[in-house]
Formats: structure tokens, C-alpha cells, sequence
């Protein structure tokens, strides 16, 4: 972060004006690491750093690690070596420094190494050096945290420390925009526009951000608009048919307000291609453009203000998984080998006969106000936004028998005799007569319906705070939260009649994709908070520093859906032999009117405790306990009816001998029920709130008169109730839920080091190994012992930065190498698990064996190669310039006997151009 951004941040002020936001010892060292004052009091290592903005670049960044395994652990720790031994060998004959970060983790400006927490920070020179355009990018240069995106737009997962978000739950991490509390979970996947700094703080972090705040807290900080002029303009393309513009003009607008406009479009074809439709710009394509408006200046004579306004769209694909099967009884059949694959070695094929659809739209406003008073810096921070969000696509995942018998599956199938059905899918038919094709979820006919989702949210929010000057041996926080959220969730499936589809919750008989199965809730949040923070210095190199924060939620559910049957004729239903309606609650109640509506509470107090010791100059060691804390909620209205009548026959243990062709199949050939072996159990239509509570210790060092800094961390982490996503799919169509296990604890270390070598050359490596374990999942009780979802083993990163001057004028070269390694990794509790399924009870195929269904390790290797001279830039790029063949995620759906996979994308390249007017 700049150092203008940095004051103007949660503590208030410039630091020109405001030098004292920092505590004496820290002025101290920044002095003596900074020797030459610029005219506007900001340091900076050498006067030819400072920017355009007149202040310092702060390319710096730290990077966290652990451990890792076969080849990627040899690649590492060669790595870290070759840093170690060179460091060692050039140690005292070093000119070169690392720049200085100032962060605002702890809601003040502070150098990153007097944070007694792990951070890591990407700084705007170090943001455009990584071609970092898009959260995934960051994440993957940031050892300990992990992404999958691939659902949706709006769908992305992060890990920070063996924790995931959770689909359809509340994310586990404070996402902080600019000083503004983002409460959508779908806020984080958007274009990274004008960003200037990111910073990623690791452990629960619920004493000042709140609920949520379980695994750490994200903190992005955009460009301000400056005293001068600044216009920038960019473009680049790429392959399958990918370009982007974008354009930022901001400078003072007269008197002493400053304003800024920006704006920005990316498109892409897509790396796949729909076999059955036979177009390349129909499975993973994607667009997305956004207009910035920002306007800052003073408020009487001790404020400032800052008020910004965002609008953005996207347009893209969703939905592209193929179906990977667990059925190893079948698999020992002579010639069936596919119906228990390894997802990891799995031949990837689009052939749905439906182009998915997905539109998000976003609005963001927010007010942001600093008040320099007698006790220091009185901050107001108010927000509203809202986002619209859908898809539509091809498919019900397992509900495809449901629409077999359907006169318009019939007539598709008559048509199309040749459709490509993806192995193992094809005319597999058990002996019962059931059904006569073994149909896949997305497939090219009309047999498998289609699926629409909606997420829908407007929130306002109100923070105030009192932050204390910098300077004194007692610093302190204090203020109080509010949030209004009002949320709809809508899934739904019904009848692909090949007539088109109305893009929405609920279409009648009559239409041209009438619904069959309808979950339409709105859930209603209302938030309000208190917090403090204390930091004292018992000496000048110890401080303590005490946090506490007090959340409560209360959450009100109503549901949206009719009291209806389903809309297709013919349509199986979801309980058999009972009457049925599109919401489960009706069919299992059928004196319901309508779906009443629920509400609950839940409140909790997170305290935080650190500890940090300067024991020598810049080196310091700290230690923390932290508790954080995830809000209940509640999943969809009727999915505990769904669950409880569709699964009553699905019992674990061991089954008789499966005799597949020849012999009539039934239930008889599953594990009998006793009562207390249900494969799944306690699925309920809300969950309970997660608690993590945390142990962290650690140093921190800055060595070769500034040139070497390294970071090593360890953590313990207990969760209670661990929120995690599963997915359902059978007879019904499918359900996505949240449960809680119990009990899980994760512990982990971290190590990174990152050496300025020379002038031009600067190298880094960062490695985070992680050991998780879920000891008490009464839901399944089978899976204790089981490693925690999404927590991949270990993640790593390594690589190099040069620039150097070329020819003559002002012209550099910049090049730098990106390497990610990334572990095994599970996504659900069932594991190295045998469970039964519905195929078994409905169509004698055994069970299902999940012990191949994890995600392989892999690696990633980016590489840039460029020149600029300040105003022109061009710069061609890589991504996973090996090829690296690996999937982005596994969802094993147990019950359906198989898991919905998602590839990754492969080896791609382009070209930048930037321009800027000063």
C-alpha cells in the first residue's frame, strides 16, 4: 500500500500529517530503512522508487508455507535452499532492500512486520508484475489458501487454513473492500479493477471483523484518485477468441476534491467445446464489463469523505461437469472397468443439448467518513449493494430416470438414435425392467430436464469506529456494527420439452419447461456488533494486545412455493406411492397450506489475545489465541423431507454378493437397515453456527540490512459444528445443503522467505503443509477419522522477478516465473468409504466405493516477459504454460453412487498493452 492509502485507511489521517500512526519504535525503524525523505514526508528507499503519485511503491509481499510431498517437495526445499545458501554467502555485501509494507489488518496503519498475526500482502507494483486480474490469482501466489471456482459466476470456494467457505453458507472469511464489510458471499469472485493492495491475514480474526471471520480476513484496498492528473488505458488478447480493455481517468476536479472514473470489459470464448452442439463458445465462456465512479475531499475542517459507486455484469457458462461413477461391484464386470473410475484420469465431454445461461448483475455504494477529534480518529463506513444472480442448464444430475418414460425423452431419443453418450453411460440395463438406458445427467437429449438456480441479495450496512493516535504506549479501537440482509434462494428442475425455457423460480403447465420440483425461500439477517481492541506496550519491545467482539444475528426464513403438483405429466414424483407436490414439505405433510416460516437467533463472543517480542532488531516473534465465529442458518424448506424419505433404505454395513445380469435385482442386494446405520443422517432444514478456536506462534525477520525477509508460523485450530457442503442428487433432482460435523481440528505450519538479490533480481518461495482430521460426524458417523473438505495437504509457491534497464531511454525489461503446487485433496466427508446408493436400492448396482475420489496434486507454472518505459508497456503471458493436466474440483454426491467432476483449464497465452498519460 502507498503510504497515503495506509493513513487514510482505518486509522485516520495522512501519515504526512499524522506521522505518529505509528507507534515510536516502528517510526524508528522505518526511518533507518528508508533514508531519503521525499518532499510530501514519506520515506522511500531510493528517490528514483517514488511513483507517479509522489509516494513509495511497496512491492513487498510475504509468503507463507508448509510442507509438501514427492517431486514438489524436492523442487521446494531445493529452492528455499539455493535462497538460504546465497543469502548466507552474500550476507553484509548487500545493497539491494525489500520495500516496506504498511498494512491495515488490525483497522490502523502498521508495517506488516509489527502485525503479530501471518499476513501476506500484495502491493500494486507486485499486483501488475503477477498479472494478479482476478482473486484466483492472488490465491494461488498465497501458500496455506486455496480456490475452486466452477459452479456459477458468483461460486467460489477458499480454503485459508484447512477452512472452506461452503456453498450455500456464509463465507469464512471478512472480505473488506476499501474499509467496507462485504456480506454477500459472492462478492470476492469479481475483476480486481484498479486495485492497489490485498492483503491476506490467516486465522480467526473475529474480534474486529466479526461473523464470518473464522479462517481470517481479506482486505482489498483500491487506487485513489491523486493530486494530478492520471489516465491509463489497457487491452489484451489472448487465445480462444479472448480480449480486455479497460480504462482509469482520476485527478482533482477543482478546490480540493478529487475524483476518479474507470471502466473495464473482459470476454472469452472458452478453452471447451460441445460436441453435440458443435460450437466452441457454448460450455465455459464468459464476459464481463464494470463501470467505477469514486469522489473524495474534505467535510468541514477535520473531515475527509470518500464515496464510491460501482455497476458490473457478467455473462457466462455454468454448470460444466461430467458425471464420475463409484460403482466398483459393477466395475468388476468384464468390460464395465468405468463404472468405478478415477476422476483424476477422466476423458472430459460436453454433450448437453442446453447452452447453460448465467447473468449476474452488481451494484455497489458506499459512504466512507474520517473525523480527526480530541481522542483521535471518530470513522463512519455505510454500504448498500445489491446482486442479482441466475443460471439455467442442462440437467436434473441424477433426477434423469424421472422424465425416461416422458413422451418428449421418448421423441428426443427416436430422433437423435446416434446421440455421443459419454462412458460409462450408455444401454446398461439391469434385469428389472426399470428403465431401458443407463442415461448421464448432461446429456444430448431431451431425458435429463434442466436445473435453475437464482441468488439474489441487497444488504445495507453501517459501521462506526474510534480509533486512538498511533504514538501513544496504549492504542485502542472501539465501535459498533450494523447489517440488514435480505437474501433469495431458489433451485429448482423440471421438464426439458425442447421448447425453450423461461428463465425463472416457477413455470406452469402450459409452458415450455414446466417446473417439477421447486425449494423458493427468502431469508431475512439482521446484524449488530460491538468491538474493542487494546494494544500496550509493557516495554518498548514487548506489546500485548487484547481484542474482543460481541455478534449477534437474527435470521427469518419465509418460503415462496405453492401448493402444487408437479407441472410435467408423467413425472415419477418424490415419494413413491404417495401424493406429490414440487416442494417435499407439502408431500410429506399434505395438510400444509403453505410452508410456514422459521426463525432463530445466534449470537456469539470472540475474543482475541497476541503477543509480540522484539528480540532483536527487526526480529520479532508473536503468539495468539483467536476465536471466530460462522452464523447458522437454514438450508432450503423441505430438504429434510427430501433427504428422509428418499434415503430411508440406504444403510451402511456389509451386503450380500451383487449377481448382475441374469438375475432379477432388489434391495435385498444393499446392507439391511437396523435403525441406526442410515449412510446419512441428522440433515435438517437449518444448521447450527460454527465456532474455531485458535493457537498461532510465530517470528518474523528482516535480515541483510533489508534485503531478506523470512515468516514461519504454527497453528492449532479446533472447530465445533464445522459448516460444510454436500451435495444430494437421486429420484428428487438435487440438493444442495449445509450440515455440521461435530468436531474438527486442523493444524498446520507455514514458512516463506523472500530475498532481493540485487537491484534487478528478486526471488521467493513460500510452503504451507496441513493435517486436518473430522473426530465426531454423527451425520455419518462412518466418516471420523476422515481428512476436513477442500483442506488440501500442502500448497506452495516458488519464483523469480527481474527487471532491468535495456537500451536507452527509460525502457525496462521485466520478466518473472510463477510456480504453485497445490496437494491431495478430499471435498467430502466420505473418503476411503463404502456407501450405499440409490442405483442399489432402485436398479441393483451395488454400492459405491469413494476411495478414488480425490483430487490428485498438481502444479502450475505462470511466466511473463515484457518492457515498459512509464508510459507504454507490452507484455506477453502464460498460464500453466506446462500443460498441466488436473481437475478444479471433485463434489462426490454419495448417494448417487458417483461424483460431478470439473476440469481445469489447460495451457494458455496472450499479450498486454497498458498506456499512461501523466
Amino acid at each position: 500500500m502507498r503510504a497515503d492509502d495506509a493513513a487514510a485507511g482505518p486509522g485516520g489521517g495522512r501519515l504526512s500529517a499524522r506521522p505518529a500512526v505509528f507507534k515510536p519504535s516502528s517510526v524508528a525503524k522505518l526511518q533507518q530503512i528508508n533514508p531519503v525523505q521525499h518532499a510530501n514526508n514519506i520515506d522511500c528507499p531510493r528517490r528514483g522508487d517514488i511513483d507517479f503519485d509522489g509516494f513509495c511503491p511497496l512491492p513487498f509481499m510475504d509468503r507463507t508455507g508448509g510442507s509438501m510431498s514427492h517431486r514438489n517437495r524436492r523442487l521446494s526445499l531445493i529452492g528455499a535452499s539455493v535462497i538460504a545458501a546465497v543469502a548466507a554467502a552474500q550476507a553484509g555485501a548487500q545493497e539491494a532492500q525489500l520495500e516496506e509494507i504498511v498494512v491495515t489488518a488490525r483497522q490502523r496503519a502498521e508495517r506488516i512486520q509489527d502485525v503479530p498475526a501471518t499476513v501476506q500482502a500484495f502491493t500494486a507494483t507486485e499486483i501488475a508484475a503477477a498479472g494478479i486480474e482476478r482473486p484466483q490469482d492472488f490465491i494461488a501466489l498465497t501458500p496455506g489458501v486455496a480456490q475452486v471456482q466452477t459452479a456459477e459466476a458468483g461460486d467460489m470456494q477458499v480454503t485459508i487454513r484447512g477452512i472452506n467457505t461452503g456453498r450455500d453458507a456464509e463465507t469464512n472469511f471478512a472480505l473488506v473492500v476499501d474499509g467496507v464489510l462485504q456480506t454477500n458471499p459472492n462478492a470476492l469472485n469479481q475483476e480486481l479493477a484498479n486495485v492497489s493492495q490485498i492483503e491476506i491475514l490467516k486465522g480467526p480474526q473475529g474480534a474486529l471483523y466479526g461473523r464470518n471471520a473464522v479462517a481470517g480476513a481479506l482486505i482489498i484496498t483500491t487506487r485513489k484518485p491523486g493530486d494530478e492528473f492520471e489516465a491509463d488505458l489497457g487491452a489484451g488478447y489472448g487465445d480462444y477468441g479472448s480480449y480486455k480493455l479497460n480504462a482509469y481517468l482520476g485527478g482533482p476536479i477543482g478546490g480540493d476534491y478529487k475524483g476518479s472514473v474507470s471502466a473495464y470489459t473482459r470476454k472469452t470464448d472458452g478453452e471447451w467445446k460441445n460436441d453435440l452442439l458443435n460450437c466452441d463458445d457454448c460450455v465455459d465462456f464468459f464476459e464481463e464489463t464494470g463501470i467505477n465512479a469514486r469522489l473524495m475531499g474534505p467535510m468541514g475542517e477535520s473531515g475527509n469523505f470518500d464515496i464510491k459507486a460501482k455497476y458490473s455484469k457478467i455473462d457466462a457458462g455454468a454448470i460444466n461437469f461430467n458425471a464420475s461413477l463409484a460403482l466398483k461391484e459393477v466395475a468388476g464386470i468384464p468390460g464395465l472397468g468405468l463404472f468405478q473410475e478415477d476422476p483424476n484420469t477422466h476423458s472430459f465431454k460436453y454433450v448437453n443439448n442446453v447452452k447453460p445461461q448465467n447473468e449476474q448483475e452488481n451494484v455497489n455504494l458506499s459512504f466512507k467518513g474520517d473525523w480527526e477529534v480530541a481522542s483521535g480518529t471518530l470513522t463512519a463506513v455505510a454500504a448498500f449493494n445489491d446482486q442479482t444472480n441466475y443460471f439455467l442448464t442442462d440437467g436434473t444430475s441424477a433426477a434423469f430416470y424421472l422424465y425416461s418414460l416422458t413422451s418428449a425423452c421418448q421423441k428426443s431419443n427416436d430422433a437423435r438414435p446416434g446421440n455421443p453418450l459419454p462412458a460409462p453411460f450408455g444401454p446398461y440395463a439391469p434385469t428389472n425392467g426399470f428403465v431401458t438406458t443407463f442415461f448421464p445427467p448432461y446429456g444430448p437429449s431431451l431425458c435429463d430436464g434442466y436445473q435453475y438456480q437464482q441468488r439474489d441479495q441487497k444488504d445495507t450496512s453501517l459501521e462506526v469506529r474510534l480509533t486512538s493516535p498511533g504514538d501513544q504506549q496504549l492504542r485502542w479501537v472501539a465501535g459498533t456494527y450494523f447489517a440488514d440482509i435480505a437474501r433469495r434462494v431458489v433451485v429448482s428442475q423440471g421438464s426439458d420439452n425442447g421448447q425453450g425455457f423461461l428463465a425463472q423460480a416457477l413455470v406452469r403447465t402450459g409452458g415450455p419447461n414446466p417446473t417439477d420440483l421447486l425449494y423458493d425461500d427468502d431469508f431475512d439477517s439482521s446484524v449488530i456488533a460491538a468491538f474493542g481492541q487494546l494494544a500496550y506496550d509493557v516495554r518498548d519491545d514487548i506489546e500485548l494486545s487484547v481484542a474482543l467482539r460481541y455478534d449477534r444475528e437474527k435470521r427469518d426464513v419465509s418460503n415462496n412455493v405453492p401448493k402444487l403438483a408437479p407441472q410435467t405429466p408423467g413425472f415419477f414424483g418424490v415419494v413413491s406411492g404417495a401424493a406429490t407436490f414440487i416442494n417435499p414439505a407439502y408431500s410429506t405433510n399434505a395438510a400444509l397450506a403453505a410452508i410456514p416460516g422459521r426463525s432463530r437467533t445466534f449470537s456469539q463472543l470472540q475474543p482475541k489475545f497476541s503477543l509480540k517480542w522484539d528480540a532483536a532488531e527487526n526480529v520479532s516473534f508473536f503468539t495468539s489465541y483467536g476465536v471466530g465465529f460462522r452464523s447458522g442458518g437454514f438450508n432450503s424448506t423441505g430438504v429434510r423431507a427430501t433427504i428422509e424419505s428418499t434415503y430411508a433404505g440406504l444403510c451402511t454395513g456389509t451386503a450380500p454378493t451383487l449377481t448382475f445380469q441374469g438375475v432379477a435385482q432388489n434391495p435385498a442386494s444393499l446392507p439391511k437397515c437396523t435403525g441406526t446405520n442410515r449412510s446419512i443422517r441428522n440433515v435438517n432444514d437449518s444448521y447450527e453456527k460454527e465456532v474455531s478456536k485458535a493457537f498461532e506462534a510465530g517470528f518474523k525477520a528482516t535480515l541483510l540490512d533489508g534485503a531478506l525477509a523470512t515468516n514461519f508460523a504454527v497453528y492449532s485450530t479446533k472447530l465445533e459444528n464445522m459448516q460444510f457442503f454436500n451435495f444430494f442428487a437421486g429420484p428428487f433432482g438435487l440438493l444442495r445443503v449445509v450440515t455440521n460435523a461435530e468436531e474438527a481440528k486442523i493444524k498446520g505450519y507455514e514458512f516463506d522467505a523472500r530475498w532481493r538479490a540485487t537491484d534487478s533480481i528478486t526471488l521467493f518461495a513460500g510452503y504451507a503443509g496441513t493435517d486436518s482430521e473430522i473426530v465426531r460426524y454423527d451425520g455419518r458417523p462412518y466418516t471420523a477419522g476422515n481428512k476436513v473438505p477442500y483442506a488440501p495437504k500442502f500448497t506452495g509457491n516458488a519464483g523469480v522477478d527481474f527487471k532491468t534497464p535495456i537500451g536507452s531511454g527509460d525502457w525496462t525489461l521485466n520478466a518473472r516465473v510463477d510456480a504453485s503446487f497445490v496437494g491431495e485433496t478430499w471435498f467430502s466427508t466420505v473418503q476411503n468409504n463404502v456407501v450405499p446408493n440409490i442405483f442399489g436400492l432402485l436398479a441393483g448396482y451395488g454400492q459405491g466405493d469413494f476411495s478414488k475420489q480425490k483430487r490428485d496434486s498438481f502444479h502450475t507454472v505462470n511466466a511473463r516477459l515484457g518492457v515498459s518505459n512509464g508510459t507504454l508497456g507490452i507484455t506477453a503471458w502464460g498460464r500453466n504454460v506446462t500443460d498441466e493436466d488436473y481437475l478444479a474440483e471433485i463434489i462426490p454426491a454419495p448417494e448417487f453412487g458417483g461424483s460431478f467432476i470439473h476440469d481445469a483449464p489447460g495451457k494458455t497465452w496472450g499479450v498486454d498493452f497498458t498506456y499512461s498519460f501523466r
